[in-house]
């Protein structure tokens, strides 16, 4: 087991297993740093810091692999994903997407569409490898994506109803998921905001029994 998957929670140790060998390693480290960003800038209370030590991940994505710092388990697997060929650039776009995460609340649109667009976007072009543009569908998928995934971990009731009610509408045109075979962990993804979407409620636990039944049921059949 990689050092990447081992930081992973229970649910998305369960989705990465659904990716194929050649992806499990880019999966692993995708959302053990996007789970990484996410503490940074829950455990910042002055935004100056919080921006301070973003910038530091910045810096490792963007310097070449023998200026990085040795000792840090995801630097390490940053280095063994790039040597093989991994273009990085989408995990730059990810952190674009929590550093708006600083900004003070509530929100504009132009503060949510900032955050949808960079965490989501960034999220699944680079799961999907290669960095290539999505499809406008497959961006339209991504956002809704951030914005369920923010309403779900956001503390601000108005907030989090604003960020719901913006994933909704975007998947009021009945969007379905539409990936290569790389992007099964990401069909999962949807598959979990659709279905609170139907409901119209958010899924306080996804990890309960009924979720990894339909879990396992789509990483198997695709359904």
């Amino acid at each position: 087991m990689s050092d990447a998957l081992q930081e992973l929670e229970p649910l998305q140790r369960l989705i990465v297993a659904y990716a194929g060998s050649e992806d499990r390693d880019r999966y692993a480290l995708l959302f053990s740093l996007d789970a990484r960003f996410a503490e940074i800038v829950r455990s910042t209370t002055e935004i100056l810091i919080g921006q301070i030590r973003l910038t530091w991940w910045r810096d490792i994505l963007t310097k070449p692999a023998a200026e990085r710092p040795a000792g840090e388990p995801l630097v390490e697997q940053i280095n063994r994903l790039e040597d093989r060929g991994e273009n990085l650039a989408p995990l730059l776009n990810l952190l674009d997407g929590w550093e708006v995460m600083l900004d003070d609340f509530p929100w504009q649109d132009r503060n949510f569409d900032n955050y949808a667009t960079a965490r989501g976007c960034g999220l699944f072009e680079f799961g999907l490898a290669g960095g290539k543009p999505l499809s406008e569908g497959q961006t339209e998928l991504s956002m809704a994506w951030a914005l369920w995934d923010f309403a779900r971990h956001c503390s601000d009731a108005n907030m989090r109803r604003s960020a719901f009610d913006r994933c909704t509408e975007i998947m009021s045109s009945k969007l379905q998921p539409n990936f290569n075979g790389s992007g099964r962990p990401l069909s999962i993804l949807c598959k979990l905001m659709i279905r609170d979407v139907k409901k119209n409620q958010l899924t306080a636990n996804l990890y309960r029994p009924a979720n990894a039944v339909r879990i396992i049921w789509h990483g198997v059949t695709g359904h």
